[in-house]
């Protein structure tokens, strides 16, 4: 639909779903540190990284992105944007980034259906990946990671009470890191 000279005007879907896919970036960015401080798998995860690697998730063409970056045994939240990152993991458009962020498919899943683009190393990105899906079944409730993952995780007592923490101190901690 065109609006006045030559300007075009987005539809209210795109920008809802632009939205969302902010908020989850942001969300997914937050949580990556909160997760990382606490839980041993995240810890494992990426004991083997390099110490300072930075990795973006952003949405082609111009959409929204974030940056994160290890440091010692955690990763830490960089805010929205590219920060000089030596891994960028893009979504191809808003619809598959709005998939993702939305619980409706994995990480692996969009790997494997050709929805993002990788900017980087490949081990790197499988690494991120697997750091992804660890934070993503800390993220989002028992029914939604059994429909989106392959293999959802069975989290034990202690992991149960570690995610209950996590979703108790997240929206403070968004709050904390909304300027970034």
């Amino acid at each position: 639909m065109k609006q006045g000279h030559g300007v075009q005007k987005l539809s209210m879907s795109y920008r809802s779903k632009r939205a969302v896919v902010s908020t989850s970036l942001v969300t997914s960015g937050v949580a990556f540190e909160l997760v990382s401080k606490h839980s041993p798998e995240l810890k494992a995860e990426i004991a083997d990284w390099e110490d300072g690697r930075v990795f973006s998730l952003g949405v082609l063409p111009d959409g929204p992105s974030i940056s994160l970056k290890k440091e010692g045994d955690r990763i830490r939240y960089l805010g929205k944007g590219y920060k000089d990152p030596k891994l960028k993991l893009l979504f191809k458009n808003i619809d598959c980034a709005h998939l993702l962020m939305t619980g409706k498919m994995s990480s692996d899943a969009a790997f494997a259906q050709h929805r993002t683009i990788l900017h980087g190393n490949i081990v790197d990105a499988m690494q991120t990946s697997r750091a992804m899906a660890i934070v993503q079944s800390y993220l989002l409730p028992g029914s939604v990671l059994n429909k989106s993952m392959k293999r959802a995780p069975k989290m034990t007592r202690a992991q149960r009470l570690l995610k209950a923490r996590i979703m108790a101190t997240l929206g403070i901690a968004i709050l904390a890191n909304i300027r970034k």
